[in-house]
């Protein structure tokens, strides 16, 4: 499912315009976005956790020249499902 289907499922579900879906979606995207970009954790009950994780820097090797190279440290988004989620999806 792509994000125009995903309006499109939540305009129906919610008897609202897609034009109206699409604004509450992108507000909650856009929530969630800052909230990580501020070194927030965001948790939403039933559904699972959003916060960053960050990896330490490391030496790795340049795959043309074989020389050794710095690769800095980095924050990557993360999610994790909620026990109840999970547990949704293998039934």
């Amino acid at each position: 499912m792509n994000k125009k289907q995903l309006i499109q499922s939540m305009a129906k579900k919610m008897d609202t315009s897609q034009v109206d879906t699409k604004q509450q979606l992108e507000q909650i995207l856009h929530v969630i976005h800052r909230g990580l970009a501020e070194g927030e954790k965001i948790y939403i009950p039933q559904f699972g956790t959003f916060e960053l994780r960050f990896h330490l820097p490391k030496t790795g090797r340049n795959p043309q020249t074989g020389e050794a190279i710095e690769i800095e440290g980095f924050n990557q988004p993360s999610f994790k499902a909620s026990p109840n989620l999970k547990q949704e999806l293998n039934n």
